[in-house]
């Protein structure tokens, strides 16, 4: 049994291409597989997390649990040679994967007229979207790679900015060809590129930021308030986002959404943000188990 294969049968994973999908450890979300696991030509274990969880974070968790062994104390000391290559390998294919993000994004159109506009404005509720104006944020692409299935699909394309608004990686959302839905794939929503502590920008810099998980939910909140409202796309990328320096966000609002991950993440949150001198509040639904686009839904 390879490791890859050992790795998704602990984590009730299922064949994907030439990997498997599972529930990735790094982060809270127990509904939704985001991590994908494969084996490397050289017979490395390589793991993905679509939801942004970066590699160490996903590799410790699973030397945690006792999933993988790791380089344990009693672990034969590494090759330098070998560890300089590995390094320089993995240099090569983050700058792969970032040009490969930039390429998509730019080969993406206005979502307005699309499949996309659908899903925002009709399926999720989120009227008046002014797509011109969001055009480097926010766009389209009618045949997107969802690498783990094959298939070639609708999509929603979000660019990643870092905290000094450097674009990073970028976030997908994969849509029925009609709009009525995310497509039927696992998972409806990858990352390709860096992540790590970056946020999708719904607006410019502000003195007051709203935070959010989910693009869907940002969309929401902006709608609603008129704030800018930046999405962290998960748990673990509110716990792990990097704020520019006040007075941009000195103060910011949690829209957490009301479960038991979400709170967590935005109470971590919070003492980040707090010790580093901003005034911060947390808001969330009434209802538990609902966010911000479910509320704005609730309403219409």
């Amino acid at each position: 049994m390879t490791e890859a294969e050992q790795v998704a049968r602990a984590l009730n994973g299922h064949k994907s291409g030439r990997g498997w999908i599972c529930l990735c450890p790094a982060h809270d979300n127990t509904k939704t597989p985001a991590l994908s696991v494969s084996n490397g030509s050289d017979g490395r274990l390589l793991v993905k997390c679509h939801a942004g969880c970066d590699g160490r974070s996903v590799m410790g968790e699973l030397q945690r649990r006792g999933i993988i062994s790791g380089r344990g104390h009693n672990a034969k000391p590494p090759d330098p040679t070998e560890l300089k290559r590995q390094k320089a390998e993995d240099l090569r294919r983050q700058a792969h994967r970032l040009k490969v993000s930039h390429d998509i994004f730019r080969a993406g159109t206005s979502c307005e007229g699309t499949a996309a506009e659908r899903y925002l404005c009709e399926v999720r509720g989120i009227a008046g979207l002014r797509f011109n104006k969001m055009k480097n944020t926010l766009r389209f692409h009618p045949e997107t790679l969802h690498s783990s299935s094959g298939q070639k699909l609708p999509a929603i394309l979000a660019q990643i900015r870092g905290p000094k608004g450097e674009p990073l990686g970028i976030h997908r959302t994969y849509l029925k060809p009609d709009g009525s839905g995310k497509a039927d794939v696992t998972p409806a929503k990858m990352m390709l590129g860096p992540s790590s502590g970056g946020s999708v920008r719904f607006g410019p810099d502000a003195p007051v930021i709203a935070l959010a998980e989910g693009i869907e939910t940002a969309l929401s909140v902006a709608r609603a308030s008129r704030l800018t409202v930046w999405a962290t796309l998960s748990t673990s990328g509110m716990k792990g986002l990097i704020l520019p320096p006040p007075p941009v966000a000195g103060v910011v609002i949690l829209c957490a959404d009301n479960d038991e991950a979400g709170l967590s993440a935005a109470e971590i949150m919070a003492g980040r943000l707090q010790a580093d001198g901003r005034a911060v509040s947390i808001i969330h639904p009434a209802e538990a188990g609902n966010d911000f686009n479910d509320v704005l839904r609730g309403r219409q």
